[in-house]
């Protein structure tokens, strides 16, 4: 049965509270007809920090061309990814040589080829490697990678793959988006890179990759994402995104019910969920009938980096490693992103051999 063992996150260099974000937004947007309004909002993400691969002073530009953005884009996310990629391979005991497949994510880059191949290079991976370059799913990225891992290692029992997922979203955040979706994204975007690797056996805590699980909500591709205009990168953010989960979360309830063990109860005993933002983590609570402490790793992850986007089920499922469920629970790996998809993963929990 496949496994997953024990991420590494990287961060980058620049540490920026919300009082520092607050002050910067108050600087750039005084005139904003809502600025009061903007500030409460930006609280109540809960975000206390953020790590951003460039200086406050450069966040939320107008300036510079797209070209320009995106060339330091694909340098920022090549050096974080190289970072978690490194700290995954020693954290699990392997070295470069040892990987069969590369699995890359990233949501925002706009580059061809793209961060798998320099990566890859950097990394001094052969250049058999099997790679699956993916992009512009979102928060969804690192569950969909590792399930793409786990097909992997299921055709092939003897491979390892290793899975990186690395976004600085912080490039995109356009200074003229000012409506609420967009001051939001200004708060809670965080950068970051994770990786993991998924292989058919491992020694010490991993997570024993069961069945994985995902939908489309009908009519929803249009809820959340990005879009590029002649100034650059736009995102959005509609408040039809919570409906949206919610409208699927009763098809997940059924896949946990239709393949949970005999004698087992459908509800996980533990939840690796995506951080999203404090309603979002709410309305997946609720989807699932859960206690709300089942997502409270996910909620720490947010309030300390923020929305990491792909890396953000990773920063989650580091912390579930220092704080591990009991062997043998059942639990799920769970996000949601741009569609509107909902993706899932069943994992039992084993401690050790």
């Amino acid at each position: 049965m496949p496994v997953v063992t024990a991420p590494v996150v990287a961060l980058p260099r620049y540490q920026v509270t919300t009082d520092e974000l607050l002050e910067h937004i108050t600087e750039l947007y005084g005139e904003h007809p809502r600025l009061p309004e903007v500030q409460r909002v930006i609280r109540a993400t809960t975000v206390r920090n953020r790590w951003y691969s460039r200086p406050l002073t450069e966040q939320f530009r107008e300036s510079g061309s797209l070209e320009e953005r995106g060339r330091e884009h694909l340098q920022d996310s090549l050096d974080l990814a190289e970072n978690a990629a490194r700290g995954a391979l020693f954290e699990a005991g392997l070295s470069p040589g040892d990987v069969d497949a590369l699995v890359v994510i990233s949501a925002s880059g706009h580059t061809m080829p793209g961060l798998d191949i320099p990566l890859l290079e950097r990394l001094g991976l052969r250049s058999s490697v099997r790679r699956l370059p993916v992009t512009q799913l979102g928060c969804a990225g690192a569950v969909f990678g590792i399930a793409r891992a786990m097909d992997l290692v299921t055709a092939r029992p003897h491979d390892t793959v290793l899975v990186v997922c690395a976004d600085v979203y912080s490039h995109y955040l356009h200074g003229g988006d000012v409506g609420m979706d967009g001051m939001i994204f200004k708060a809670l975007i965080g950068d970051a890179a994770g990786a993991c690797l998924v292989r058919a056996h491992a020694d010490g805590p991993r997570m024993e990759l069961v069945d994985s699980w995902e939908t489309v909500h009908p009519g929803s591709r249009h809820i959340v994402g990005t879009t590029i205009g002649n100034d650059g990168l736009h995102a959005h953010n509609s408040p039809k995104l919570l409906g949206a989960i919610r409208g699927v979360m009763p098809a997940l309830l059924e896949w946990l019910e239709n393949t949970v063990p005999a004698g087992t109860d459908a509800v996980p005993q533990f939840v690796v969920s995506h951080t999203g933002s404090p309603r979002v983590l709410d309305t997946l609570v609720e989807g699932l009938g859960c206690a709300p402490e089942m997502v409270g790793l996910a909620r720490d992850s947010l309030r300390e980096l923020g929305n990491l986007g792909s890396a953000s089920v990773l920063e989650v499922l580091e912390r579930t490693f220092a704080k591990p469920p009991f062997d043998g629970a059942h639990g799920l790996m769970l996000t949601a992103g741009p569609g509107i998809s909902v993706m899932a993963l069943k994992g039992i929990w084993r401690t050790g051999d």
